[in-house]
């Protein structure tokens, strides 16, 4: 059973690395594969550098047991009598060199506990979510609707559910600042038996990689200023904020004792934290904060 799983994320992970590959011009098509073992688990992480495309993307899989659930994991107020956990899972991290471009994240994950006679639970969970700086409400409005039309294949009431969950997890609580413009984010799941599931999250990482590319393809190659460009700089620090203060799978990585090198490569390659928001770019975040405001749920 465990390598039927791990070969569909191995699938799901390649599909999407082709995916964000073929954005890139032929000379920046061969990305760093670092394939590795430690002593929880393995994985394997690609890494998409200095592209004319993406200043920084990383396509990652991991899988690692053990028989300490850390708390991050959500189950282990529930669960009794542990013999070992395995998890295993997909995560995308992509920060696009240009500024009108947006960030965007996806992760999907399996979580196993088995007790002395076999598997005891299972769960999945995951979601992807869009972050732009110079934001367009097409790009939005595409997001959305992608992903609704997505999950309506497998039920009606998961996209409007998991949609407000993920603009309810993806905000700076320190700031009162949503993350971004939201997509989806679930956790503790069951679809149907195992395999339904895991066609749920490979159902889920075509859509992302079929719609981010989209939105890529209309943005990457317009024209940008150098204040937009450090204003890209200064709300990538946002971003950063949220994955080392509130991000369950940065935390999960770490309290398993998971390789640091792989689970802090989703932090941006280069920020900026300014003490005040420069005036010429006061426009620049007006506009932003008032669309994180909105609610873009269809």
């Amino acid at each position: 059973m465990s390598n039927t799983i791990e070969r569909k994320f191995l699938e799901i992970q390649d599909m999407i690395l082709d995916g964000l590959l073929s954005l890139e011009s032929k000379k920046n098509r061969k990305p760093i594969v670092d394939n590795w073992k430690s002593k929880i688990g393995k994985g394997k992480t690609c890494v998409i550098e200095n592209g004319n495309v993406f200043e920084k993307a990383v396509v990652t899989f991991s899988s690692v047991s053990g028989k300490n659930l850390p708390a991050s994991s959500g189950m282990s107020a529930n669960i009794n009598k542990i013999h070992k956990f395995e998890a295993m899972g997909v995560s995308v991290i992509c920060h696009p060199k240009n500024p009108k471009a947006p960030t965007s994240h996806f992760n999907v994950r399996t979580f196993m506990i088995f007790d002395k006679k076999g598997l005891q639970n299972w769960w999945i969970g995951g979601g992807c979510d869009l972050t732009p700086f110079l934001p367009y409400k097409s790009d939005i409005t595409l997001w959305h609707k992608s992903l609704k039309s997505m999950f309506d294949l497998f039920n009606k009431t998961f996209y409007k559910k998991f949609a407000k969950e993920c603009d309810k997890y993806f905000f700076l609580p320190h700031r009162k600042e949503r993350r971004g413009v939201g997509g989806v984010f679930f956790d503790n799941l069951k679809y149907k038996e195992h395999l339904d599931s895991l066609n749920l999250l490979e159902c889920l990482g075509k859509e992302y990689t079929q719609t981010y590319s989209k939105i890529l393809k209309r943005r990457a190659s317009e024209k940008y200023s150098k204040d937009q460009k450090l204003f890209q700089q200064i709300r990538r620090g946002r971003y950063a904020e949220f994955n080392l203060l509130h991000d369950r799978g940065t935390k999960f990585g770490l309290e398993s004792g998971g390789r640091v090198k792989s689970i802090l490569s989703s932090m941006p390659p280069s920020t900026s934290w300014t003490y005040e928001m420069p005036k010429e770019l006061k426009k620049y975040e007006t506009r932003l904060l008032k669309i994180l405001k909105e609610s873009w749920v269809v």
